[in-house]
């Protein structure tokens, strides 16, 4: 299979490339700045040239379009990688509908696009243009695959950027997730060719009752996360103040079940680790 893949230099399109390029499968790689990958073609590009993005699908079978900015790349006064409003619709808006022609001009069958939670509404307030361009993608999406009949799946990515293991794996009781799960579940989005439109949570799955969300919120956390890992109240205990206020169930077993694979690294993994390595 010959698949397009953007964003390679990202964290994800990166590793999403290697994992390609070792299951047998022919990679063209784009992204803003030049790539260099082995046994990969890479191109560097500007996703809103319209005419470069239709020229990118010739000759592929999927497009992954997973480049993007990100809330890494929000204004703030100190981000020295700020993007502007301007820059997020070029990147992605207009680079996401120029993506989506190329599929139609070359007649590229599957699309695999990169959501993300911000599409959720208590996400909205914190990631403001960034919440924005992903909510205006999925309605693109959506559109494209009524009006032109390409199969589409929608990647809703929590968190997975590399920062510290505490922070991360705490994070899990909110929306992130293990780097290596999320290249897993893309590999079965690009893979899958039996899904027609679909928009999946791609987070870390949690065992909780909407009860055991709303105790947890009312400020009851321990109480919550030792019903479910006992073994690790003492640890649980130590790390209180690295709880997040809330927890987020998400329908990640759907996730799972209709693309064909298992996230392993989940947050008992990660308290299990936590306490092996005695921290």
């Amino acid at each position: 299979m010959h698949v397009l893949v953007t964003g390679v230099n990202g964290v994800l399109g990166s590793q999403v490339v290697s994992a390609l390029l070792a299951r047998g499968h022919k990679v063209r790689g784009a992204d803003f700045v030049q790539a260099t990958i082995p046994d990969a073609e890479c191109i560097a590009t500007n996703m809103s040239d319209y005419d470069t993005c239709i020229s990118l699908g010739e000759g592929v079978d999927v497009i992954a379009h997973l480049g993007a900015y990100h809330g890494v790349h929000l204004e703030r006064p100190d981000n020295p990688n700020a993007k502007t409003e301007k820059d997020f619709f070029d990147a992605n808006i207009a680079g996401t509908f120029n993506m989506l022609r190329s599929a139609v001009e070359n007649n590229v069958p599957r699309f695999i696009w990169a959501s993300s939670t911000v599409v959720f509404e208590h996400h909205w307030s914190t990631y403001g243009i960034y919440s924005l361009t992903k909510r205006v993608g999925e309605t693109m999406c959506r559109y494209f695959y009524d009006a032109h009949n390409i199969k589409i799946i929608g990647l809703r990515y929590g968190g997975f950027v590399p920062i510290d293991f505490v922070t991360r794996g705490f994070g899990m009781l909110d929306s992130w997730i293990e780097p290596n799960e999320v290249v897993k579940a893309t590999l079965a989005a690009i893979e899958s060719d039996t899904i027609d439109l679909a928009f999946y949570d791609v987070q870390t799955p949690l065992p909780f009752t909407e009860d055991d969300v709303a105790n947890y919120r009312a400020g009851n956390r321990l109480l919550v996360l030792t019903k479910y890992w006992p073994q690790h109240a003492r640890l649980l205990e130590k790390y209180v103040d690295s709880l997040p206020d809330m927890v987020q169930n998400s329908d990640v077993i759907r996730t799972q079940e209709q693309l064909g694979f298992r996230i392993e690294h989940d947050f008992g993994w990660f308290l299990d680790e936590l306490s092996n390595r005695g921290q």
